[in-house]
């Protein structure tokens, strides 16, 4: 381990990957997190408020995020384990940000509309990582 982190600070961008590989990791986390603690974040459409909402997709969110994050920590560096990681986060957030672009354009509730920036940002933050991967 003491080898890998040796290996990342003597290459300026291999540092700045991981640093923002940890961090999608930890933002990954705090949004299953936080879904995790309010079940009635989603409300639009109604009649899928109740799988937007499911325990089950906040704590997959959850070990997703921290699977990314402990694979960046230990130094874990097979392609196919972080590219697999990535995409599921990728995946996560997009999906949260067409969710919060369903609740702006339907509902009015134009307070999800910061919500859509920042997992645009997240995401483009992920395809930054997995690019140069």
């Amino acid at each position: 381990m003491i080898k890998h982190y040796r290996k990342i600070r003597s290459d300026p961008l291999r540092l700045i990957l991981t640093i923002l590989q940890a961090l999608i990791g930890a933002w990954i986390t705090a949004i299953g997190a936080f879904l995790f603690s309010d079940q009635h974040y989603f409300f639009w459409p109604p009649n899928w408020s109740n799988i937007e909402n499911d325990i089950r997709l906040d704590t997959a969110i959850v070990i997703i995020g921290l699977l990314l994050f402990l694979c960046t920590i230990f130094g874990i560096t097979r392609r196919k384990i972080i590219a697999t990681l990535l995409v599921l986060c990728g995946a996560i957030s997009l999906a949260m940000a067409a969710l919060s672009a369903l609740h702006v354009i339907m509902s009015g509730y134009y307070v999800m509309g910061l919500n859509i920036i920042g997992e645009l940002v997240l995401f483009s933050l992920i395809l930054l990582v997995a690019h140069y991967l």
